[in-house]
């Protein structure tokens, strides 16, 4: 079973953030971990953050 966790990037309060998290993501393998320890991969897509974990 995967998460799947969308986070439209008009929510980044910040303009110069949301360009910022759109340059850092675009060409990277980016990954967050939760308290947890679960890994969730990053991707850009539609103008959107998916977070993606993979059970």
């Amino acid at each position: 079973m995967a998460e799947t966790y969308v986070i439209p990037i008009g929510n980044i309060p910040s303009r110069k953030l949301r360009k910022t998290v759109k340059v850092f993501i675009k060409g990277e393998d980016v990954f967050l971990f939760d308290d947890d320890g679960h890994e969730f991969g990053v991707t850009l897509e539609k103008n959107q953050l998916i977070l993606k974990h993979d059970v």
